[in-house]
């Protein structure tokens, strides 16, 4: 992550719109004076990215974003990561008293050289636009978290230079708060807890395993044996009854059959033949033969008919030969119009000819007359265009004015210069003092580290009282969830209850079930004893009352159990509020130890009235002490406060008064300018005239504010000469309005002379196109006449004469006729043939019925193949009928005999099969009289089999449940054994001095690792870090690679070992995620406290890194070392707002 722009309007002490460009900044400082707010442009690019900084102490206190001043502040910083450049903006508003976060975004630019976003180019991808979402966007961007985005960028460190010099415990303990560790002490604790509750486990499910006590491996055998006996006899009892019930199905349909075919016989004995069936025959004979006699007169007189169509198709159409003769008609008219015609053509094209001569004439007029009018308007245009030269210089020196106020300038002049030397001692004076009093205010120290003090010391008062109610929290969630953890003991043992009773109403209800297949003298299925009596069937309202109450208790141990997750899960969040209280109250103390000595540094008149700053630690240690000694440091800084804020309004009114009377000097000479100006303006605009030249002006650019008499005596040589030049102009602008009237008659004379000639061939137009359009209709007449006396002879060439056509239409004529009577014999055949279809349709009737009585007949024994019924001859059809019925009736009574006797000997095989299968039952404890009795008690059989099977197999499945749940019993209570033996073994490693000491040592073998290498580039080679027995040290290179102790190490080399223990840190905390590169970082330390030659060394080491591929920021008010820094970001602070300036390349 690299950033490239930060701009911050409203946060903290930048009360103003201010931007701190990164472009091409790979090495850079942030300087200036204590206070003026150097450290919190980090807390700006640090809230950005994740809606905090560091500096404040908690995540969510967001009102150190505003100043105290202000309602709103915005924070935005475009950045690059990889190939990509982003954007993160957040807004901050106090609202009623509460500050809050409004608007946040996040977004990826599709340009990844982009610096703003514009309306017409293309739009950035949203990737975050809600609060709750991008902190979580900005930590899978770069990989980091908050903290890890704090040791990884804004490098601490203070902490390793103490680190290196610290003894075991004091290393150790910094050493975990680095690595972000002190959670540990939290996981033994709530291993404790999960140790408590595994061993409360154990006990209980211990108790469980002696309620299956009864299932054991032989038991299980025993049942399965059962179950397979059972099985192998429903196997050959359902081989055994489809045998009883094909032997009882045959002989069902064997007396079925006989029954059936004595009902056959009797029916083929009952047909006979009707009375009358020849003579309806020999009527419908001779009624066929009239029909055909008709069809043949009929079919006759159609032929003539056509004949005669024939042979009218074949002569000539009546249409046609009407047709020809108007054609000869109209040929006749034609020719008779011709000459009319011909005659009115030729005089029209002797109209038009004269009117074409005519119209050349007058048109000849028109343009002499045109050519006229345009010479007038020349010299007319002329004339004007002389008017108009003469006015216009006329107005150009009639508009020469000198400018007003001019004679006075000279003594304005002169008074302000007077005034502007007085301001000017003024301001000296008022300038010097306000130096004086920001040079003691600077002097007293960073007044932010008072107001940063005392907001540290609310926030150790706030965390004390929250630590101790996060205490008593903790205390109370442990006692519920041990609570809780009984209830779920006691849930457990009321469901193992419930359930065994349930158990035993289900085997109850089972034998409910059994009552209805009782058999009074048979024995019971399940006791074996003579039924006596069968009882009535009972309900099972044990059964249910058992279901409802182990579902109540299943319901209540899953509602205990969720009771106590609760709880568990409340203890664990509790645990990590005291925790994270713990570390919180630690740092701030850290924090006010910190910060109260380096106050009483640069207060050195106070230091020896607030002895032993931090005095005592603990959740209930005050703050008193250090607020006493706070406020003092306060008050003396809140006199020269209002010192220098005294001086410094007194500056500013001094700064007023200066520079109202620069701005009325630059007014006045502003004036002169324009004078001179709008004088240089006229004379070049009059330049073609010539007027007097002016004396040449000041020198531009001359302290004074130039000659004003000279500038007036130009102006009046200038006045004298235009009133001059006006009054020759008048005398010229008459004689040329004389010229424009003269020119002006002429040629309104032309444009008359002009109308008239246009008037006289416009008449002579209008006469001529009348003409054309008689001279065409006339010839548009001619030709029509013609073309179509031409058409006409075309037609008639091939058609009859005019003589030939009233033959032609008697022939028709006589053709028509014949067609006509034709038609008529036609007609009478036709309704001949319908008159003997009618009288066959009559004797028809009377065979249809008889045929319809035959078919019925043959229909009520279709079932029995009757023979097919001659259609051609009724009376032989009704006499083989007959003939078959008698015949098929006595061969079916003797087939009926035969099934008879089948259906006997099937019964006797069905009753063999049934003792068969009473045998069967017998051997295996069931007993058949459970069939009950009738030819369809086999079928019972497959049931009652069944019902003993299901018996059999319900007892094996609940021993082998029996055994699973001993089993999975068995399982969870070794479980929780081992949880408990873990949790008792991470309860004691979690000490600290045992894992979180290995953790250390660990740790500190690869951080030495990567910080030796770090410390190699760093010193050019010369030093290598490594540790023994809990001691640091370096080996010399330059000096015969001997080991140095790093308490011997100067300011600037101890400068190198800790930079490169920070550098190591980064890097480990960025690899243990998926962090992106770490293109960034920042040095916020205090430099001052180095002598000059380590404080060379640190410049010198500072350099190194840079060169590498990270951008390098550090904050220092050090000059020495700020001035060999290529890039400055200068931080000044004045009386509204802190102002970033960059310096350098």
């Amino acid at each position: 992550m690299r950033p490239v722009r930060l701009e911050l309007n409203g946060f903290a002490g930048f009360r103003v719109a201010t931007v701190v460009d990164f472009t091409d900044a790979d090495y850079f400082a942030l300087v200036g004076s204590t206070g003026s707010g150097k450290s919190t442009i980090l807390d700006a690019l640090t809230f950005a990215l994740y809606g905090t900084a560091y500096r404040w102490g908690r995540s969510n206190a967001i009102s150190y974003a505003l100043a105290p001043t202000s309602n709103r502040c915005t924070v935005s910083l475009t950045f690059d990561v990889a190939s990509q450049r982003y954007q993160v903006a957040r807004e901050v508003r106090r609202i009623g008293g509460q500050v809050q976060q409004k608007a946040v975004s996040l977004v990826r630019f599709a340009d990844p050289t982009a610096g703003a976003v514009h309306p017409n180019g293309p739009q950035p991808e949203v990737l975050a636009g809600e609060i709750k979402e991008l902190n979580a966007a900005v930590e899978q961007l770069l990989g980091l978290s908050f903290d890890d985005f704090c040791q990884c960028v804004v490098l601490p460190q203070g902490d390793f230079a103490r680190f290196l010099s610290a003894n075991t415990a004091d290393r150790q303990r910094i050493l975990l708060k680095l690595l972000g560790a002190a959670h540990y002490e939290g996981i033994g604790k709530r291993a404790g807890v999960q140790r408590d509750a595994a061993a409360k486990e154990v006990e209980v499910l211990t108790e469980q395993l002696g309620r299956y006590a009864g299932a054991t491996p032989e038991a299980e055998a025993e049942a399965r044996a059962r179950v397979s006996a059972l099985e192998l006899l429903a196997t050959s009892v359902d081989a055994l009854v489809p045998g009883v019930d094909e032997a009882h199905a045959r002989a069902a349909e064997a007396a079925a059959r006989a029954q059936a075919l004595g009902g056959q016989a009797d029916l083929l004995a009952s047909i006979s033949a009707p009375h009358g069936v020849e003579e309806l025959q020999r009527a419908a004979d001779d009624a066929q033969r009239a029909v055909e006699k008709a069809r043949e007169a009929e079919a006759e007189a159609g032929r003539a008919l056509a004949d005669a169509h024939a042979a009218g198709r074949a002569a000539p159409e009546r249409a046609a030969i009407e047709h020809t003769r108007d054609l000869h008609l109209e040929r006749a008219d034609l020719a008779a119009r011709r000459e009319r015609v011909f005659a009115a053509a030729d005089r029209a094209d002797w109209e038009l000819a004269r009117h074409q001569e005519q119209l050349h004439v007058r048109a000849a007029a028109v343009d002499a007359a045109r050519a006229d009018v345009a010479e007038a308007r020349a010299r007319l245009d002329r004339a004007h265009q002389a008017h108009d030269e003469v006015r216009r210089r006329r107005d150009r020196l009639a508009r020469v004015r000198t400018p007003e106020g001019l004679s006075v300038l000279a003594d304005r002049v002169a008074e302000l210069a007077r005034q502007a030397d007085d301001a000017e001692r003024r301001l000296t004076e008022a300038s010097d003092r306000h130096e004086r009093a920001a040079t003691a205010l600077a002097a007293d120290g960073d007044g932010s580290r008072l107001t940063e003090a005392r907001g540290a010391l609310d926030q150790l008062d706030e965390v004390t009282t929250d630590f101790a109610a996060a205490t008593s929290e903790l205390g109370d969630a442990i006692e519920a969830a041990a609570r809780t953890d009984a209830a779920v003991s006691d849930a457990q043992f009321l469901l193992d209850a419930r359930t065994g009773a349930l158990e035993e109403a289900r085997t109850l209800a089972g034998a409910g079930r059994l009552r209805p297949v009782l058999r009074a003298g048979h024995a019971c299925p399940v006791c074996e004893q003579t039924v006596t009596a069968v009882p009535p069937p009972l309900p099972d309202p044990a059964l249910d009352a058992a279901e409802a109450g182990a579902a109540g208790a299943t319901r209540e141990h899953r509602e205990a159990l969720s009771r106590h997750q609760e709880a568990m899960a409340t203890v664990t969040g509790r645990q990590r509020t005291v925790d994270a209280l713990t570390v919180r109250r630690t740092m701030i103390e850290q924090q006010v130890a910190a910060l109260l000595p380096e106050l009483s540094e640069g207060a050195a008149g106070e230091a020896e009235a607030f002895p032993g700053v931090v005095s005592g630690s603990g959740p209930d240690r005050g703050s008193g002490p250090e607020r006493a000694r706070l406020d003092g440091l306060v008050a003396a800084r809140n006199r020269l406060v209002a010192t220098e804020e005294q001086t410094r309004a007194a500056a500013g009114e001094a700064r007023t008064v200066h520079g109202t009377t620069l701005t009325a000097a630059g007014a006045l000479r502003r004036e002169l300018d324009r004078a001179r100006t709008v004088l240089d303006t006229q004379l070049g605009a009059l330049t073609d005239l010539e007027p007097p030249t002016a004396d040449p002006a000041a020198p531009e650019g001359s302290e004074d504010l130039g000659a004003p008499g000279d500038l007036t005596a130009a102006w009046a040589r200038l006045d004298a000469w235009a009133r001059a030049g006006t009054a020759e102009a008048e005398a010229d602008l008459a004689v040329a309005a004389t010229a424009v009237a003269t020119a002006d008659e002429a040629h309104q004379d032309a444009v008359a002379a002009l109308e008239t000639a246009d008037r006289e061939h416009e008449e002579g137009r209008v006469a001529h196109t009348r003409t054309v359009r008689d001279a065409t209709a006339a010839e548009a007449g001619r030709t029509a006449l013609t073309a179509r006396l031409r058409e006409l002879d075309a037609l008639l060439s091939a058609a009859p004469s005019a003589e030939a056509v009233p033959g032609l239409l008697a022939e028709r004529t006589r053709l028509d006729d014949a067609v006509t009577a034709a038609a008529v014999r036609a007609d009478r055949t036709r309704e001949a043939l319908g008159e003997a279809l009618a009288e066959q349709q009559r004797t028809l009737a009377g065979t249809d019925a008889a045929r319809s009585e035959l078919t019925a007949a043959r229909d009520t024994v279709a079932a029995l193949a009757p023979p097919r019924p001659d259609t051609a001859d009724l009376a032989a059809a009704w006499a083989d009928l007959v003939d078959w019925a008698a015949r098929e009736a006595a061969g079916r009574r003797a087939e009926a005999l035969g099934r008879r006797a089948e259906a006997r000997a099937a019964t006797d095989d069905a009753d063999e099969l049934l003792d068969r299968l009473d045998a069967q039952l017998s051997d295996h404890g069931l007993d058949p009289g459970h069939l009950g009795e009738g030819p369809g008690r086999a079928a019972h059989a497959p049931r009652v089999v069944a019902i003993a099977l299901e018996r059999a197999r319900a007892e094996a499945e609940r021993i082998v449940r029996d055994l699973a749940e001993a089993a999975s019993v068995r399982e969870r209570a070794d479980t929780a054994r081992t949880r408990q033996q873990v949790a008792t073994e991470l309860a004691r490693l979690m000490r600290s001095e045992r894992f979180p000491r290995w953790l250390a040592e660990s740790a500190l073998d690869t951080l030495v690792e990567g910080a030796s290498e770090s410390l190699r580039q760093l010193s050019g080679a010369r030093f290598d870090l490594s540790h023994r027995k809990g001691e640091f040290y370096v080996v010399d290179h330059a000096d015969a690679d001997t080991e140095r102790s790093v308490r011997t190490l100067s300011g600037g080399e101890t400068f190198q070992a800790s930079l490169a223990l920070a550098l190591a840190l980064s890097e480990q905390l960025a690899g243990l995620g998926s962090a992106t590169k770490l293109e960034s970082i920042f040095l916020d330390e205090g430099f001052g406290t180095l002598d000059p030659e380590s404080l060379d060394t640190v410049a010198d080491t500072l350099e190194t890194l840079a060169q590498g591929d990270r951008m390098v920021g550090l904050i220092t008010h050090v000059p020495g070392l700020a001035e060999r820094v290529p890039v400055r970001f200068r931080v000044r602070r004045d009386a509204h707002s802190s102002v970033v300036t960059r310096e350098g390349a």
